[in-house]
């Protein structure tokens, strides 16, 4: 990818796309707020990461928040980076699965970081949060967080309960956030193969109001991961993370996208 070191930002911010491994779109519902991001993830032997820190650079992310993110990639397996769909926060990401793989064939279940995000957020502030996996844990250790953040959505329960009673420890990736400003969950539920169309229908009640896109786009894309709990900014929230091509990607980051350069 030398060759992209002469693009533009604008450029390089579409051809990245273009050449990402997996797109997501998520929802983040919070007390007063509303964010909508793009997610970009890259498997790391294709060799982005230059390109991630130069975009990043583009959009204002202070040069200490890319060096720390650059400092953990090695060891990861894959990177990534998300835009509010308004241009406001930018968030750079490190996975660490093969790690954690390995670490479990070796009969190691501690909690261990599986993502790290360094994220610059829309009041200027930046936050560091490590992600931590419980590896193989039991149903009963992530439902109840996930049942309380949809009864707070006003979701209904039994419905609820239904599109997402295949999750268990065999397929439901669970990890925890715990920091003084933060503490939160993230469940990733793509290799559970949930019914999409129960999925929608857990999530009907929210047409209408605020979160009223996240109805929509559960009718026509799989749910790759859910998060909710305590932010600073947003107080209790709940996060929806879907699969999108990379087409519906380019579209939704159209104002994000900075300005062709003069």
């Amino acid at each position: 990818m030398d060759n992209y070191k002469i693009l533009s930002p604008t450029v390089l911010f579409r051809r990245l796309i273009q050449v990402s491994d997996a797109c997501e779109w998520s929802c983040s519902i919070g007390a007063d707020t509303l964010e909508e991001r793009v997610l970009l993830f890259f498997d790391l032997a294709q060799g982005r990461a230059q390109d991630l820190a130069r975009l990043a650079q583009a959009l204002d992310v202070p040069q200490s928040l890319i060096t720390d993110w650059s400092r953990t990639i090695p060891g990861a397996d894959a990177i990534g980076i998300a835009f509010r769909t308004d241009g406001k926060s930018v968030r750079l990401y490190t996975q660490y699965w093969q790690h954690l793989c390995a670490r479990v064939d070796k009969g190691l279940t501690d909690p261990f970081p599986l993502y790290l995000g360094f994220k610059a957020l829309g009041d200027g502030s930046v936050r560091t949060d490590a992600y931590h996996c419980l590896p193989a844990a039991p149903r009963e250790a992530f439902w109840p967080d996930m049942a309380y953040t949809f009864e707070g959505l006003g979701l209904d329960a039994a419905t609820c309960a239904r599109a997402f009673e295949p999750l268990d420890a065999e397929n439901c990736i669970y990890t925890r956030t715990l920091s003084d400003d933060r503490q939160s969950w993230l469940a990733t539920v793509r290799r559970a193969d949930l019914d999409r169309k129960l999925v929608s229908s857990a999530l009907a009640p929210l047409a209408g109001g605020p979160a009223d896109i996240v109805s929509k786009i559960a009718v026509r894309s799989d749910l790759v991961h859910v998060a909710g709990g305590q932010d600073p900014l947003k107080g209790e929230f709940a996060t929806f993370y879907f699969e999108i091509s990379r087409e519906e990607a380019s579209a939704r980051l159209a104002n994000a996208i900075p300005q062709p350069d003069s």
